[in-house]
C-alpha cells in the first residue's frame, strides 16, 4: 500500500485494472445467465434467497426476485440507506432504547423465520401460522436493522473524520422509516405489472448495494486504509474491489445453486 500513497500514476493504474477485473466478472456472470434482464435479476435474487414460490409474492405468473422476508429486507435497506446517505459521516452507536427497538426487530424477523422453518417441517403451524405478510413487515424491520449497522460501520470505518452522533436517533426517523416501508410494502402487495418488476429491479439494485458496501469496508480494512478518505471519488478503487467481489461471490453462488439443483 505504499506505493498507492506515493504514485498517483500507480493509482490510476490499480483503479483501472480492479475495475476491469470487475467489469469482467460482471460480464462473464452475464454470460453465464443468458435471457432477459428479469431472468437475470432472479438468478442474483437466488444467490440470496431460497425463492421459494409459497414464500414470495406473485402477479400473472411473474415471482418476484426474493421471498416475502427478503423483499422486506432489501427494500427497508434501500429506503434507510438511501436516507443516511445525506445525513453525513454519522458513526455513533444509537441510543439506548433504539439499540433496544433494533435487538427487538432482530428477534422477531429471526423467530417469524424460525417459526416458518419449523411449521414447514411440521406439515402444521408451530407457534402461528407464517403468511407473506408477516415475512414482509419482520423484514422491514430487519431492513432497518442492517441499513443502520451498515451505514454506521461504512461511515466509522471509512472517513477521515467520522461524527460521533448516531444516524439513528429521533422518533421522527421511525416514523417515516415506517410510513415508507408502508407505502412499498403495499406497492407490493398490490403491485401490477410495471410497478411489480421496477420493485424487482429497485430490490436488486439494494441487493448489490449491501454486498458491495460490505465488500467496500472488507477491502479497506483487509488493506489497513480505515478512516483515511475524504470524499467518494478517493474510494472509487476499493468500491470497484467490493463490486467485482460482490458479482465474485453472487456468480459462484448462482453456479453453486444451479449445480445443487440441477
Amino acid at each position: 500500500m505504499k506505493n498507492y500513497h506515493q504514485s498517483p500514476v500507480h493509482r490510476i493504474i490499480q483503479s483501472l485494472a480492479i475495475l476491469l477485473a470487475a467489469l469482467g466478472i460482471a460480464f462473464n456472470w452475464l454470460h453465464l445467465h443468458p435471457g432477459d434482464l428479469y431472468a437475470r435479476i432472479m438468478a442474483i435474487g437466488s444467490s440470496v434467497c431460497h425463492q421459494l414460490p409459497t414464500h414470495s409474492y406473485i402477479h400473472n405468473d411473474l415471482q418476484f426476485p426474493i421471498c416475502a422476508r427478503c423483499s422486506g429486507l432489501y427494500l427497508g435497506c434501500i429506503i434507510a440507506i438511501l436516507y443516511y446517505a445525506f445525513q453525513g459521516r454519522k458513526s455513533g452507536l444509537p441510543k439506548k432504547e433504539y439499540l433496544v427497538l433494533m435487538l427487538g426487530l432482530t428477534i422477531a424477523w429471526g423467530g417469524d423465520g424460525l417459526n416458518s422453518l419449523l411449521s414447514d417441517m411440521l406439515g402444521k403451524p408451530f407457534l402461528y401460522t407464517t403468511t407473506n405478510t408477516t415475512r414482509l413487515v419482520t423484514g422491514f424491520g430487519m431492513g432497518l436493522v442492517l441499513s443502520t449497522a451498515l451505514m454506521t460501520l461504512f461511515n466509522l470505518t471509512i472517513w477521515k473524520d467520522p461524527q460521533k452522533t448516531p444516524l439513528l436517533n429521533n422518533r421522527w426517523q421511525l416514523f417515516a422509516y415506517i410510513v415508507a416501508a408502508a407505502v412499498m410494502g403495499s406497492m407490493l402487495v398490490l403491485a401490477q405489472g410495471f410497478i411489480f418488476r421496477a420493485l424487482a429491479y429497485v430490490s436488486t439494485i439494494s441487493i448489490l448495494v449491501v454486498i458491495t458496501a460490505l465488500y467496500t469496508i472488507f477491502w479497506v480494512i483487509v488493506l489497513r486504509r480505515e478512516n483515511t478518505f475524504e470524499n467518494l471519488l478517493s474510494l472509487t478503487i476499493f468500491i470497484s474491489a467490493g463490486f467485482a467481489t460482490a458479482m465474485l461471490q453472487i456468480t459462484l453462488l448462482t453456479v453453486l445453486r444451479g449445480w445443487l439443483i440441477g
